[in-house]
């Protein structure tokens, strides 16, 4: 059934050329693997998401790996057509999302994100601690160059974003230079097994996330308006099929001991 939806689609949105989609070159567990230029054979779940999505209407896929500050330009400009977004700033922002008909964010064909905080368990910090609350007065760290960490400093917590890498973050944590780290997860549990491979014990991550949000597959607006029936049934497979294939793949991307 599943294959008969996607022949279907592909069929109603008609061939396209190659789609150049952007994404970041560091490694960011399970979603982006590996760092640099080079796709890996397991290129990550958010990766796979994608590039299934496009298939699925009938588009070959050029993935694109950019320094992570340099993605959302290249989407604005057009260096590469998709990448991951958030909502645009304004309307001169040179790229597009699902909306709804009077123009507001479709959260229905996003993917939902929430920011899961880990610390040490040596702090012995009770499960359902707040981090909204408990980070005013500590350091939390993020990955640098996202809109996690724009958006937590905006909300008042203290924010070290000094460093790209996840795991130079959690590195942080245990040498006690911040108290907390947190990113944005499309499953609570999806980088556990990373974090358990890598530190043991050491690490726990807390059950109230810090912020949540959503993310949406970002069109240059040009490419959009020129691939619009493309474009529209990718965010239309993403509404239908997007949680249930990040739930697959995850499964696919934990680490087994």
């Amino acid at each position: 059934m599943f294959l008969s939806l996607i022949c279907a689609t592909a069929q109603a949105a008609g061939a396209c050329k190659t789609v150049r989609i952007g994404y970041s070159d560091r490694e960011r567990a399970p979603y982006y693997m590996g760092n640099g230029g080079e796709v890996p054979a397991k290129p990550g779940v958010l990766v796979e998401l994608m590039r299934d999505a496009f298939r699925a209407v009938g588009c070959p896929v050029e993935l694109v790996r950019l320094p992570v500050a340099r993605v959302r330009l290249a989407l604005s400009s057009g260096a590469v057509d998709i990448a991951p977004a958030d909502t645009p700033a304004d309307d001169n922002a040179g790229y597009v999302i699902a909306t709804l008909a009077g123009g507001d964010p479709d959260n229905r064909r996003a993917l939902r994100t929430a920011a899961y905080v880990f610390v040490r368990t040596a702090d012995h910090l009770p499960a359902d601690t707040d981090p909204t609350q408990y980070f005013k007065n500590r350091t939390l760290a993020a990955n640098q160059g996202t809109v996690l960490a724009q958006h937590l400093k905006e909300a008042g917590l203290r924010i070290d974003d000094g460093s790209f890498s996840s795991w130079n973050n959690l590195d942080k944590l245990l040498m006690n230079r911040v108290d907390g780290f947190t990113l944005a997860l499309m499953s609570p549990g999806a980088l556990d097994s990373y974090v358990a491979n890598r530190y043991g014990k050491q690490v726990t991550r807390l059950d109230k996330p810090a912020r949540v949000s959503y993310m949406w597959l970002g069109a240059n607006r040009d490419y959009y308006q020129r691939n619009r029936e493309q474009v529209e049934a990718v965010w239309n497979w993403i509404g239908s099929h997007g949680s249930q294939q990040v739930e697959l793949l995850t499964r696919k991307y934990v680490l087994l001991p």
